[in-house]
């Protein structure tokens, strides 16, 4: 279902708001009008009452009869006869002994109640006093109830309704258009600059954040982009200058042969740049599709230093695995891929005869994984150590290129590890080495 504008939104509860209030408006209205003038009618029921009292002891009954009032005066002896009522005749009344005004009056010297009638449309306000000869005075009105009089100011609470839901309309209009209004004039490529609600500041805060880390994802890929021609250039360059020469044709055999030994070497790099950017283009992407499953590390490792073990044996560099099974969950290929590029440049940045010491723990109280590289080379400079993860940086880069490097290893070990929700650690002094520890969530 399609959500509906904002502007939408704040016009039908503004809307829905001004005309419920009018609705609570018009019922406090009425129920307080209603009760204000059944207050008033008891009271002058009291008072009229109190005028009467003295003809009814002076037993000026006839008085009583004559005088000119809408409202039921009955007379009711102690034991409950009705002996006077100005509106029937008493003598066919029942006894009201029983009647609850009757009896509150007898007890409490004088008492106002209400009885609905059998329809609901009206009810009748009773004021009892007892008498000092005993008797009971009860004086009563009837009363239309709360609903026919809404009925009977329907045609001007119509009237009310209508100019409300005007009102409510117009209001909700102009104050869905106010609200929404600064929304429309966030300048997204500046919003610092734009005057915002107080709470719309977190929401200009992420878009500033988002505009910095675009800019910087842009700034990255094109130096990304001026990296890679430059890496490339440099292969293409000597691919193009021997074959040139060979193309020329007077070369030797040996010449010939070491010129198609360097254009060999010069391919082979670019094959693995390009497998390099490659990987790491689809870390970057998360485009990976192989489902992630459980790994073990230390199997990992057994391939890794099998694909290395030339390199090793070339520079007499012993490598020891140690440790646990490190089980984790993970994608085969990427998990692979770091795993490599960590042992693989333990060995080429060592020196002769050195030593790499690989150790995997399993901390089963923190539910991780510890997966350690540490090797006796060149080490890293302290002000270099927080660019090795970047693309085709290079500390050394004659050793880099002579040792086959592409400049990315360490750069997709970052993404890989990302990628797997792991940690970094890096400790390292030159001329004593380095140590690479990459902790897993178990």
């Amino acid at each position: 279902m399609k959500p509906k504008s904002l502007t939408f939104r704040i016009f039908i509860n503004t809307f829905f708001v001004g005309t419920l209030i009018y609705f609570i408006c018009a019922f406090l209205f009425i129920s307080n009008m209603y009760g204000y003038f059944e207050k008033q009618i008891f009271s002058e029921l009291k008072t009229e009452s109190l005028f009467l009292e003295n003809s009814v002891l002076n037993q000026q009954l006839d008085h009583l009869s004559e005088l000119k009032t809408e409202n039921r005066i009955t007379l009711i002896h102690s034991d409950g006869t009705v002996y006077f009522d100005n509106k029937v005749d008493a003598a066919k009344l029942e006894n009201h002994g029983a009647r609850q005004e009757f009896l509150e009056a007898k007890n409490n010297g004088s008492i106002q109640i209400s009885r609905f009638s059998s329809t609901m449309t009206e009810k009748t306000l009773y004021f009892a006093r007892l008498l000092p000869n005993g008797d009971v005075l009860r004086i009563s009105c009837n009363q239309h109830s709360v609903w026919v009089l809404v009925l009977g100011m329907s045609q001007i609470l119509l009237i009310m309704l209508v100019i409300a839901v005007i009102i409510s309309g117009l209001s909700a209009n102009w104050i869905s258009k106010k609200v929404v209004e600064p929304l429309n004039t966030i300048d997204f490529e500046n919003p610092e600059v734009s005057e915002v609600y107080e709470e719309l500041k977190p929401f200009t805060k992420r878009i500033i954040e988002e505009n910095y880390e675009k800019a910087q994802r842009e700034e990255l890929r094109q130096q990304f982009t001026a990296n890679v021609s430059h890496e490339l250039k440099t292969p293409l360059t000597s691919i193009s200058g021997f074959a040139e020469i060979l193309k020329a044709g007077g070369t030797d055999e040996a010449t010939t042969k070491d010129f198609a030994s360097s254009i060999y070497d010069e391919s082979q790099r670019m094959i693995n740049l390009v497998n390099d950017i490659i990987r790491l283009s689809k870390l970057d992407e998360k485009s990976i599709s192989l489902e992630k499953e459980a790994l073990s590390l230390r199997e990992m490792c057994r391939e890794a230093i099998e694909a290395v073990s030339v390199n090793a044996r070339a520079k007499n560099v012993s490598i020891n695995l140690t440790g646990d099974s490190g089980l984790i969950n993970g994608v085969r290929p990427v998990i692979y891929e770091m795993v490599f590029n960590l042992i693989d440049n333990a060995v080429k940045y060592n020196v002769p005869d050195g030593k790499v010491e690989i150790n995997i723990k399993n901390f089963m109280e923190s539910n991780r994984v510890f997966f350690t590289v540490q090797d006796t080379g060149i080490g890293i400079p302290a002000a270099e150590k927080d660019r090795i993860f970047e693309r085709f940086y290079r500390i050394d880069k004659s050793r880099s290129k002579q040792n086959g490097g592409t400049g990315l290893g360490l750069s997709i070990v970052k993404h890989a590890a990302k990628y797997h929700d792991a940690s970094i650690l890096v400790n390292s002094e030159v001329g004593k080495g380095s140590t690479f520890t990459v902790i897993f969530p178990m």
